[in-house]
């Protein structure tokens, strides 16, 4: 080929495939448009993309342009030995091959001299040193013209080549990340975002062709009793051996996928007549038996049945109520199915984790705070931090059916959902810190958090970012989570106050948490639990129960906070009880951040008020009456401060004589 021939065919057709790889994303597009410059360049009847699957050590014929596409069309999907044939040689030696007379070769495949392949290139893809496959450019007519190729063009169709190496690479890279986004890594079915994305493309499958589709909301029993007894890595063994005994079962064209924990998605094109024979067929692929002697056991599965579009046509809706269908076969034992249809004993405010999730998601989950005061004067020292769910019609629902949500499902909702409160916590407490408030912050974390390895990394994390976060806050534990285990607690104890965090046990009183689990534990404080303080001071069991509490706390050097009082009465027999400080709606109710904030800064003026309220040092009075009179006029105080007209102003303080105000 002269000069000239070459710069007005070759080096354009060069151009166009790097402009292509350089301004297309879409790489089935890049490729014609790469192929058809190397088809043109070599004046080949067509050019094939043959990608190797390192996996099988075979070769696939993936994308084919050119003008027989009719011959070649066929073989798309097309697989063989990468061992074998001239694409195999071409491999092994990582050189270009051109075979002038096909048919004749020794290594010929059959299949594709049948096809009337007469001459082939074939050219080893090759990027960052790693080999994909090879590119193939085929003539299928036999004439004289198919010559030699001539080391110009060669050159020139081995860099184009190795363009559409890059690019390949690139695509595969990919590939692999979108299958990052949407596979579930232990279990190799889809995540929760991709079978959520099936469950998508079967809702408009459903609109625009009415093709009905039953979703199997599935819970593996047992599970959790086998990570208990064999450990974790068993209990990964036996969820991806479910995993794979659940997708075996199915029919080709459903689909399923882990949606966390041990919880996995089925959607099933079908109508209301094939729903009992699939959910048979996946409770017997749930049967698993495992372990020997005292630790053996059986897995099996609760299965939640909905059908669309007669349970519903809108993917909340779906999901809520085949997931509480699964709690309702749960709640009888396990191993069972349950249609939403017929589930008529669970009530409609139930929340279910499908709730949370999606509360979670659009951003309606808010921390609301409630103040905790110092009993001598009921100056504010900090807030508790209480989840609550906005939703947007106005309802306000509270932290209690939220946790029963996530603490009765086994996905990582709960580990996700804790670690939102902290960053959300962490985050208006850097807006506190700007106005030079610094109260303390309680966050209760669940026994399976706080034992849970994301905990200390997300703490440790935020205490970074964070400055004076670890100082404020104040870590609430249950005794369960103490007595779980008891060695792995007290490790985390001491790291989180490493970090600057104090300890704190909730409830303390209702659980089983023995004197020498307390001693034993690095703890700042016992909050003694509100059941206590209900009935005070009436109560004489419960005022023990109380004096005894804080005569232990107080002995090992621990803070004593009083929970749920109401009244001043209350107030009152807690603080000759010796409580340090106290909690409850006689202070003030839980509060979003934002009244809170305003709250906390009018702190300072509430508590001059409270002060000029208690009674002189020179009144003469007996004791008792004394401590009624102060504890009546801190409380309303107190109240005065909350239920205040807002058309009412506080005359300066110095103008306020003590014990005169009515």
């Amino acid at each position: 080929m002269n000069h000239s021939l070459l710069l007005h065919t070759a080096v354009p057709s060069l151009l166009a495939a790097m402009d292509a790889l350089t301004l297309e994303p879409d790489f089935q597009v890049f490729f014609k448009k790469a192929a058809a410059a190397v088809r043109q360049l070599l004046g080949a009847d067509g050019t094939a993309l043959i990608l190797l699957d390192e996996e099988t050590h075979t070769f696939e014929y993936k994308l084919f342009e050119g003008e027989q596409q009719h011959l070649l069309n066929a073989f798309k999907g097309f697989r063989f030995s990468a061992a074998t044939g001239i694409s195999g040689r071409a491999l092994t030696s990582k050189t270009s091959i051109f075979t002038r007379n096909y048919p004749t070769a020794p290594d010929a495949m059959p299949q594709l001299v049948d096809a009337g392949l007469q001459s082939n290139l074939v050219i080893p893809l090759i990027s960052s040193d790693k080999v994909l496959g090879v590119l193939a450019s085929s003539w299928f007519t036999h004439t004289e013209s198919v010559a030699d190729i001539s080391p110009q063009l060669l050159t020139l169709a081995e860099r184009i080549a190795s363009q559409i190496a890059v690019a390949c690479h690139r695509e595969q890279l990919e590939a692999q990340l979108r299958a990052l986004v949407t596979i579930d890594p232990l279990t190799k079915l889809l995540n929760r975002r991709g079978i959520l994305d099936c469950l998508d493309n079967s809702l408009e499958k459903l609109h625009r062709y009415n093709r009905s589709f039953a979703l199997f909301f599935i819970d593996v029993d047992g599970l959790k009793s086998a990570n208990d007894h064999w450990g974790h890595e068993t209990g990964d063994l036996l969820l991806r051996d479910v995993a794979q005994r659940l997708a075996d079962v199915m029919r080709k064209g459903d689909q399923i996928g882990r949606l966390g924990g041990d919880e996995f998605l089925i959607i099933a094109e079908c109508n209301d007549s094939h729903i009992d024979t699939l959910a048979k067929r996946f409770l017997q692929a749930l049967r698993v038996p495992y372990g020997r002697g005292r630790k053996r056991g059986r897995l099996s599965g609760s299965i939640g049945v909905v059908l669309a579009p007669q349970d519903g046509v809108d993917e909340i809706n779906l999901l809520r109520k085949a997931d509480a269908a699964m709690y309702v076969a749960k709640s009888q034992g396990g191993d069972r199915v349950q249609r939403a249809s017929v589930n008529a004993e669970l009530p409609q405010t139930t929340i279910s984790i499908v709730d949370v999730e999606g509360a979670l998601e659009r951003n309606e989950l808010q921390l609301w705070y409630q103040p905790i005061c110092e009993l001598g004067d009921l100056s504010v020292v900090g807030f508790e931090a209480l989840l609550r769910w906005c939703k947007p019609d106005g309802e306000v629902i509270s932290a209690g059916p939220i946790i029963q949500a996530f603490e009765s499902a086994r996905g990582d909702l709960e580990f996700r959902l804790g670690n939102w409160v902290l960053r959300e916590a962490a985050r208006q407490m850097q807006l506190w810190n700007k106005n030079s408030l610094t109260p303390d912050i309680h966050i209760n974390i669940s026994p399976r958090h706080f034992l849970h390895p994301s905990f200390l990394l997300e703490l440790q994390k935020l205490c970074e970012q964070q400055q004076g976060f670890g100082e404020s806050l104040i870590i609430e534990i249950t005794e369960t989570a103490m007595l779980e285990d008891l060695e792995r607690a007290k490790r985390i104890m001491l790291r989180c106050r490493d970090l600057g965090a104090r300890m704190a046990v909730d409830d303390f009183g209702t659980g089983y948490a023995s004197l020498t689990y307390i001693k034993r534990l690095p703890l700042d404080m016992i909050k003694i639990d509100r059941s206590f303080v209900a009935d005070l001071p009436g109560n004489k069991v419960d005022w023990d129960i109380s004096k005894g509490i804080v005569s232990i706390a107080h002995a090992l050097g621990l803070t004593v906070v009083a929970e749920g009082a109401e009244v001043f009465e209350q107030i009152g027999s807690l603080r000759e009880l010796g409580c340090d400080q106290v909690q409850g709606y006689f202070i003030h109710r839980p509060m979003p951040f934002i009244d809170a904030n305003s709250w906390l800064q009018h702190k300072a003026l509430r508590t001059s008020f409270s002060s000029t309220l208690a009674p002189s040092p020179h009144t003469n009075r007996p004791a008792a009456n004394e401590s009624k009179l102060h504890h009546a006029q801190l409380a309303m105080g107190i109240h005065l401060q909350r239920e205040l007209d807002p058309r009412f102003t506080l005359k300066p303080l110095g103008s306020i004589k003590s014990g005169a105000h009515k």
